[in-house]
């Protein structure tokens, strides 16, 4: 039997974060587009709290 937790994103996922908006924006065709930066993400994610970040984890 499997667990599955849903947690949030600490500043030390921003890399993991980062290969996520990578994967999905070169599914859409899309990765051209992509401007972000770990460093952006930590700056408007984790400092100026303008969004939130879940990872869902599967058996840890």
């Amino acid at each position: 039997m499997s667990s599955f937790e849903i947690v949030f994103a600490n500043e030390n996922d921003c890399d993991e974060i980062l290969k996520f908006i990578r994967l999905l924006a070169e599914y859409e065709k899309m990765s051209d587009e992509v401007v972000a930066t770990e460093e952006l993400l930590r700056k408007w994610i984790f400092e100026k709290k303008k969004a939130e970040v879940v990872f869902a984890v599967e058996d840890g």
